[in-house]
């Protein structure tokens, strides 16, 4: 039997790039959105205004103590 399964995926707002097993490479998908989000948390993944961001597209503001996304320059 071959059946849908609903599924989530972390992509960052930043760069697009998408939450990755650091051996294989391949992106990690999820059937529990908690776990998701646990998975996020434990990989330095963080939640800033409501968007996903990767830990290379935030940083910490010492002036406000909290993290924002970076300034992308062109």
């Amino acid at each position: 039997m071959i059946c849908e399964v609903p599924m989530y995926q972390a992509v960052c707002d930043g760069c697009r790039a998408s939450l990755k097993n650091s051996l294989t490479k391949r992106t990690i998908v999820f059937e529990d959105e908690e776990w998701l989000r646990a998975t996020c948390s434990e990989l330095d993944w963080r939640e800033i205004g409501g968007k996903l961001y990767c830990p290379d597209c935030y940083e910490y503001d010492e002036e406000t103590d909290e993290y924002k996304p970076k300034v992308k320059e062109d």
